[in-house]
């Protein structure tokens, strides 16, 4: 079936679309107008082409009172079918219903002219124009039509109702009726001559100017037809007014003589002075100012005889501009003054417009520009009130005359134009000549540089046909800039020669003045720099020497920018400081904004922000003074962009915006341009992605909108660097690849080489390393092919970068090196920033080979080139770099200055984001340094920076920071609380890598809790994230953790397989450490599944590993600290695992590792100097079981040798002959379990042994019995004291404290490497360290593996137990030591004893960290028995392998000294405060003792006052024996030596008043305590070659109870 469309539908279709038809006639006849709508619009589904459907829909909608979908269904149908008489009828009726009366007129009059005898549309037109507005007036015409019986024709209703609405101002619509009324027709020519003069009116109104001036014609030809001589008049004159707005002045000159003619034939006074005025405007446009000045005088005689006050006023103005056309100022203001006082009589607003804009044309012309530019800016205002467009484009027009002044170049391009209309007109060449210059510098000005090269050379050749030789030397000057503008800079100077010889023949010294400044310009350009500064020094010196103050400040402006286009910014302000106050004498106000915006532009290129910001706004006001729009817009976007580069981005947006709003006023596209991207950039600098990629896409709008293909590309560049930023980098790939495709095509090698480079950085941020490489090298390529140096470096540097990320650091090198001797050639100023930048990324480099010291070396370099170009940004950068290299060479001092200085940088730039990465910095490394409250008042400062600047991702930077901070002080839930909040932010920012992070540490503190469930849930969550991402690094640490954590569950299954995973990509990574870690932990997790052989393998290669990168960690002494308790850890689980297999041998070896590997050869690296203890030598073989039995078998000595393993305590018996003849291990929870059903209830309950062993305890107490300060930590709980420290007061605690804390700081100044620390237990940063129980007991703490949290448990723990009474106990603390360490041994011994001729004398005991603290000597298993020391001479040594290279001794066992110097130091003469206040006396028997030891070596020995640390320091590390008879102060781990008889620095230190225990910490005069106090950081810093030390210090009390016996060590090797 064919439908009404012309549609074929099927059978099926055919029934259901019939019946739809057929339904929607029944529900309208039943008045069910939905219903009929509902199927209106199912027919029309099925026949969508029909436009009777859409017309009876449009019905129906009518009938529901839906008059706009009733519109749009009639136009719908008219579209389909434009003669379609009920369309326009449906149409009429709903615009007549929604108040659109003028459109429902015309829908109606367009019906009729398609459907002349369509009654309803007559109908429908009639009765709505009686309801519309007009009907007032329609209703007596229509009545009068009814009586001449035209009241049914459709031209004549149609006529009249469109001649109505054209008076009422609804041109559009009346434009409409009329045009339809000629389409309908009449056979009246006079009525169409009616209709063609209304519809010329019509088109007027609109601006058509075009079709106005047809119809006019027309009108003309038709009034000429009908001898209409009144018609003519008219219509000459309209085409006079229509060809003068078109600028067609002969048209308009000959129409209105026709105009005048016919007037004064009809005697027609008002005619007769429109017709005069008009000539009279004609008359001035084309510079015929007499018989414009004639005209209008004859015109304003006419006014006033006719008593037209409006049109005298206006005339009366009108001559005035003539009289200022002819210089006669005077008289024009004159003119002016009146027409604007009959104005105001009149109380016309237009016409005082009028005036005033005479009146600004007027004071422009004497050069008053403000003055002008108030009247100007009085008609503008009065145009903006009355909503005149008119008018406003006269006040415009007017404001065009103060253009050039204000550099509103389109509106000075205008009035040139019409300048050089006026003088071709007039045939005046000179004017041409003036006009054409005028227009050419405007062109130059607009970047028209082809125009206003034609335009110059027409002006030479006029000047040349004149004769005018001034004029040839102004010519041949604007064409050199016309050529220096188009690049051409060789015809440029040869056309300055010409100027300049020109000048110098007619002696126009300022034009030669200014001519050396033209040839400066040109040969600047040609890279003739000496050339070019000599001129611009020539125009400078002419310019004084004339006293020529303006040529001096252009000359001293060119100069800046001489300067600084050459980026030597420091010398562009001195010259731009200058010509600004001469700017300010001369009242140069142009100038002096020139100035300031100049000045603003190099301080920001300095880097200093602030200064920038108040130059701006110097320049900012001056704008405003001179109501500069142009330079309004420029100041407001320069201050955005200071306001920006100092992380004020509300104040910068605002500017930014102001900027935007005057750049569309002027509708300058290049502003509105640069001022949509700018907006976009603090977009995203605020987080605001979506506005920001809208701002974007608005720029590239704008690009196409003006074809201009270097904006495009420029659009696409943002585009896709917005699109990195975000991190979609497929958008951005695809945007920067149309910018290169762009710049390909424009042939622009600078922009092929800005595109390349940024498809680089998208693959960078892609770790697509190769395609950036790729990229980088086509950039290279490009900038060898322009022979750019400056450019050739950048890529170079690029393709550095991307080496370094590779790590391919020898290679990056390279390249930076390629970078610095590019820029070598390079000689601007700039250049030095990027030396300086390429030595920083050198230094890094060097950093990431581990060459610490070249790293410094790089980094200092570049801060000295940084302070040197006064570049705060890269003062910045600098310290930064080097206070990473000095924190991982282990000088974390000289990184915290680094830091603290970059901190103040920070604060100078008053950069927030700068001052946010500082804090961050600082905060991390006081974390390291274990200053967790400065580290959180750091953290907390960049936070709250973060949250002003609105920076999400640096407050998520700095929560994260805060939660690592919290996690390594053990408050997991303030550390939950902050990496929930980085987790936040991150989601919030659609971050997937912070996200990845927050998930992660969130899982670490929950882990930290025991909140297993949940650690396993966050660290699934960061698995998942870093496989999304493909982050093997990331997903190495997650597969870590939850192998970790599935561990401490004992879920060892799920363990392994995570870990082994885990440590498949760490193996593929490269990351040794990483890789050491989860072999740790996967060794542990095999062991807990019984896999023991598979456990051991692990374990052996984690040790191997973790003994691999200590020794290759080389100065980092913070990471190897942490790598000490991590290979701690890992030797004690393969002593347990070993021991477990009965593998006693290999748990020997392993044990003795320990002892060499991760204790005494980090301190013979320490002493070996900066070499290090490997460097230049193959790292020695571990040792083998065979190996230790050889070297205890050449030892005369029973070798006894003690390891604590996680809660075990080894021992192995060793003799020279059989090697191991006994092994014995104790459990020590069950020694702990044992004695606890045998001790006191009552005191056991107050012990944590989970926590601090039964091992400690007995330390503690025998310590205490000797008078030795116990060495775990005091605490007390209510009135309970400790013994020992019955009598003592609560200061004496206060007072430890205090000595702690000196000794701490005392050591911090020399132990740079932090060895102390490690081996210090009383030392905050250490105290954690593990006990003589276990470290971690691996059916106790099931994670095993987190040492930190369990350090610190440990240590809290201790901190709360109290000590066991002895009086408890069963058997006394010795007997106890001696049942748990020697007895377990006795058979053995006495087996071998027995055996050996003799017997055995010699007791080797080879002892770990606490056992230290055991006095051995003193063991003895009930008191009747004899001392241990009784029984064996006692040899005690750190390991079997010191055994090697031990002493010579005698025949009674006693060391054999082979003495080559020796130092003998006795009783230190100490001053009285010092003795009064550290409660020490004099020691007369150390003197005796030390004269005694100094004659059986044959030394002097330093006593009294000569026992100075300076001559101890002097001697000690020549000699081979050392003895110290002195006073020793443990807390402060020191000598005591004499501070020397005269003393000149003092300072204040703390003593306590013994006299009143409760008294607070007073203060005394003293020396410094460096200057008495040799330290165990001082030793540790010396390179001793001693054999044999003795400290000999009996006669110490150092408040912590009597020292009785020290016993004497040799040393084997250096110390």
């Amino acid at each position: 079936m064919a439908l009404a469309s012309g549609q074929v539908i099927s059978p099926a279709n055919q029934t259901l679309y019939l019946q739809k038809i057929r339904e929607s006639s029944e529900a309208v006849n039943s008045g069910d107008f939905r219903r009929a709508v509902q199927l209106y619009s199912e027919a029309i589904t099925l026949d969508p082409s029909n436009h009777i459907l859409f017309t009876n829909r449009s019905a129906a909608y009518a009938k529901l009172h839906q008059y706009q979908k009733s519109l749009e269904d009639a136009r719908e149908a008219k579209v389909l079918n434009p003669k379609w008489a009920k369309a326009y009828l449906r149409e009429g009726v709903a615009l007549q219903q929604l108040g659109q009366h003028g459109e429902a007129l015309a829908a109606f009059a367009s019906g009729l002219s398609q459907d002349t005898g369509n009654t309803s549309l007559l109908t429908g037109l009639i009765d709505a124009a009686l309801k519309s507005p007009l009907k007032e007036k329609l209703a007596p015409t229509f009545a009068q039509l009814q009586k001449l019986k035209l009241n049914q024709s459709p031209f004549v209703i149609i006529s009249v109702i469109g001649q109505e609405l054209l008076g009422v101002g609804h041109y559009s619509a009346a434009v409409t009726m009329l045009e339809s009324a000629l389409q309908i027709g009449t056979c009246s020519l006079k009525l169409r001559g009616s209709v063609f003069s209304a519809l010329s009116s019509a088109h007027w109104g609109l601006g058509n100017i075009e079709s106005a001036i047809t119809y006019m014609q027309h009108d003309l030809s038709v009034a000429k037809s009908l001898g209409d001589h009144e018609g003519e008049c008219r219509a000459h004159g309209n085409l006079g007014s229509a060809y003068f707005s078109k600028g067609h002045y002969k048209e308009a000159l000959s129409n209105h003589r026709y105009q005048l003619a016919l007037a004064m034939k009809l005697k027609q006074r008002q005619a007769a002075a429109s017709a005069l005025g008009s000539l009279g405007h004609v008359y001035t446009a084309i510079g015929d100012y007499p018989n414009a000045l004639q005209s209008h005088k004859q015109c304003l005689f006419l006014m006033k005889q006719g008593g037209d006050k409006l049109s005298e006023a206006r005339e009366m103005g009108n001559a005035g501009a003539v009289y200022l056309a002819m210089g006669e100022f005077t008289s024009a203001v004159e003119c002016h003054n009146k027409h604007l006082e009959m104005a105001k009589n009149l109380k016309n607003t237009v016409e005082e417009a009028r005036a005033y804009s005479n009146l600004g044309s007027a004071y422009h012309y004497k050069r008053d520009y403000k003055k002008a530019i108030t009247y100007h800016q009085q008609v503008l205002k009065i145009a903006e009130d009355k909503t005149d467009k008119t008018l406003e484009a006269r006040a415009y027009a007017g404001l065009g005359h103060a253009a050039r002044c204000m550099q509103d170049y389109g509106g000075a391009k205008t009035y040139h134009e019409k300048q050089l209309d006026n003088a071709l007109q007039t045939r005046d060449k000179v004017a041409e000549g003036r006009a054409c210059a005028n227009l050419g510098i405007i062109f130059h000005q607009l970047g028209d540089y082809k125009a206003a090269l034609k335009l110059h050379e027409v002006h030479l050749k006029i000047a040349k046909d004149l004769g005018d030789r001034a004029s040839q030397g102004r010519a041949f000057g604007n064409i050199g800039n016309a050529y220096s503008a188009l690049k051409q800079y060789d015809q440029a100077v040869k056309n300055h020669k010409q100027e300049l010889v020109i000048s110098s023949q007619v002696n126009d010294r300022h034009s030669e003045s200014a001519t050396h400044g033209n040839l400066a310009v040109a040969y600047q350009c040609l890279g003739m720099y000496e050339k070019s500064l000599n001129h611009y020094m020539t125009h400078l010196s002419m310019s004084r020497d004339l006293k020529d103050s303006s040529s001096e400040a252009r000359a001293l402006c060119n100069l800046g920018n001489y300067h600084s286009s050459r980026s030597d910014y420091l010398n562009a302000v001195t010259f731009y400081e200058q010509y600004l106050m001469l700017s300010q004498e001369l009242h140069d106000s142009e100038g002096e904004a020139k100035a300031c915006f100049n000045l603003g532009y190099a301080h920001f290129s300095l880097g200093n922000h602030l200064e920038a910001v108040r130059y701006y706004e110097q320049d900012m006001a001056i704008a405003q003074e001179l109501k500069d729009q142009l330079g309004m817009a420029r100041a407001y976007c320069n201050l955005g962009l200071a306001h920006k580069a100092l992380s004020n981005y509300d104040d910068a947006l605002v500017c930014q915006t102001k900027c935007l709003t005057m750049m569309k006023s002027m509708k300058n596209a290049k502003g509105i341009f640069r001022a949509t991207g700018n907006i976009g950039d603090l977009m995203l600098k605020m987080g605001k992605t979506e506005d920001a990629i809208q701002k974007y896409q608005e720029q590239l709008q704008l690009a196409k909108q003006g074809k201009n293909m270097d904006l495009l590309a420029t659009a696409y560049g943002a585009l896709g660097a917005a699109h990195r930023v975000l991190g979609q980098y497929d958008k951005a790939l695809g945007y920067h690849t149309q910018e290169l495709g762009i710049r390909q095509d424009m042939s622009d090698l600078k922009g092929e080489c800005r595109a390349h480079g940024n498809l680089g950085n998208v693959h960078m941020s892609l770790t697509n390393y190769l395609n950036a490489y790729k990229c980088y090298n086509e950039q290279l390529e490009k900038s060898r092919e322009l022979g750019d140096s400056a450019l050739e470096a950048q890529a170079c540097g690029n393709l550095g970068i991307t080496k370094l990320n590779m790590s391919n650091f020898e290679d990056a090198i390279g390249l930076f090196e390629q970078q610095l001797a590019m820029l070598e050639q390079v000689t601007t100023a700039n250049s030095l920033y990027e030396k300086g930048r390429a030595l920083g990324n050198l230094g890094d480099c060097y950093e990431a080979l581990g060459d610490f010291e070249e790293s410094i070396k790089c980094q200092e370099q570049y801060l000295a080139i940084a302070q040197q170009a006064n570049s705060l940004p890269d003062q910045d950068k600098s310290y930064r770099g080097l206070g990473n290299a000095h924190r991982a060479v282990g000088n974390l001092q000289q990184a915290l200055v680094c830091f603290e200085k970059r901190l103040v940088v920070a604060h100078e730039l008053n950069s927030a984001s700068a001052k946010a990465s500082a804090y961050g910095e600082l905060g991390c490394l006081h974390s390291l340094l274990g200053n967790f409250e400065q580290a959180i008042s750091c953290l907390q400062h960049q936070l709250q920076i973060a949250r002003e600047m609105g920076d999400r991702a640096c407050e998520g930077e700095a929560a994260c920071g805060l939660g690592g901070v919290y996690q390594n002080m053990g408050d997991y839930e303030k550390a939950l609380e902050y990496h929930d909040m980085d987790l936040k932010i991150a989601e919030e920012t659609h971050n997937t890598v912070c996200q990845c992070r927050a998930y992660g540490n969130l899982g670490l503190s929950h882990e930290s809790l025991g909140n297993y469930n949940e650690a396993i849930q966050y660290q699934e969550q960061h698995l998942s994230i870093a496989a999304e991402m493909n982050d093997k690094v990331a997903k190495t640490l997650a597969y870590s953790s939850l192998g970790r954590v599935h561990h401490a569950l004992n879920n060892h299954t799920q363990a392994v397989e995570y870990l082994k995973q885990g440590l498949t990509i760490a193996e593929q990574l490269g990351r040794r450490e990483d890789e050491a870690k989860i072999r740790h932990r996967l060794g542990l997790s095999l062991w807990g599944k019984g896999d023991l052989d598979e456990c051991q393998t692990q374990l052996h290669k984690a040790a191997d590993l973790f003994e691999g990168i200590r020794r290759d960690a080389q100065f980092n002494s913070e990471y190897k600290m942490s790598l000490f308790d991590l290979q701690t850890a890992c030797y004690q689980a393969l002593q347990r695992v070993l021991v477990t297999m009965n593998r006693h041998d290999e748990a020997l070896v392993i044990a003795e590792r320990a002892c060499t590997r991760a204790f005494i050869d980090y301190l013979l690296e320490r002493q070996t100097g900066s070499q290090g203890l490997y460097h230049g030598t193959v790292d020695p073989p571990p040792i083998t079981s065979d190996q230790i039995v050889e070297i205890v078998g050449d030892q005369r000595a029973l070798v006894l040798c003690f390891s604590i393993a996680a809660g075990y305590l080894y021992s192995w018996l060793l003799t020279p002959h059989s090697g191991i003849v006994k092994f014995h291990e104790t459990n020590m929870s069950e020694l702990e379990s044992d004695y606890s059903d045998h001790a006191d209830t009552l005191s056991l309950k107050s012990v944590n042994f989970g926590s601090c062993s039964l091992l400690d305890q007995y330390v503690g107490h025998v310590r205490e019995s000797m008078g030795i300060e116990s060495h775990t930590t005091k605490s007390v709980s209510g009135s309970t004291r400790h013994l020992g420290c019955d009598t003592d007061s609560e200061t004496d605690d206060v007072w430890q404290q205090h000595l702690e804390e000196l000794g701490d700081k005392l050591n911090a100044e020399n132990d740079r490497t932090g060895f102390l620390r490690m081996v210090n237990r009383n030392h905050k940063l250490n105290s954690s360290n593990y006990s003589l129980s276990s470290m971690f007991s691996f059916s106790a703490s099931q994670n095993g593996i987190n040492l930190g949290s369990i350090s610190s448990s440990f240590n809290a723990h201790r901190k709360s137990s109290l000590r066991i009474k002895p009086s408890t106990a069963t058997k006394a603390p010795l007997s106890v030591l001696y049942q748990l360490l020697i007895a377990p041994f006795e058979d053995a011994i006495d087996a071998v004893s027995s055996e050996l001729e003799g017997g055995v004398s010699e007791l080797v005991l080879v002892l770990q960290g606490e056992l230290y603290l055991i006095p051995f000597p003193v063991l003895r298993r009930e008191q009747s028995d004899q001392y241990l020391f009784e029984r064996f001479n006692i040899i005690v040594l750190p390991s079997i392998t010191a055994l090697q290279n031990g002493p010579k001794h005698d025949k009674h066992g006693r060391p054999v000294i082979d003495s080559s110097g020796a130092v003998i130091v006795g009783n230190p003469k100490l001053s009285h405060t010092i003795s009064q206040n550290w409660y020490l006396r004099e020691i007369p028997g150390a003197e005796y003792e030390a004269r005694i030891v100094g004659e059986l070596l044959t030394s002097r020995p330093l006593i009294g006052a000569e026992a100075t640390k300076a001559s101890v320091l002097q001697q000690i590390e020549q000699v081979e024996v050392i003895h110290f008879a002195t006073h020793l102060s443990w807390k402060l781990s020191s000598i005591v030596l004499s501070p020397g008889d005269n003393v000149a620095t003092q300072h204040r230190f703390p003593s306590i008043d013994s006299d009143d225990s409760s008294s607070d910490i007073g203060g005394f005069d003293g020396p410094s305590l460096s200057e008495y106090l040799l330290t165990a950081a001082d030793i540790l810093n010396l390179k001793l070659h001693a054999k044999l030390v003795v400290l000999s210090s009996g006669y110490t009390d150092d408040r912590a109870g009597r020292i009785i016996l020290m016993e004497l060590w040799a040393l084997h090797e250096p110390y």
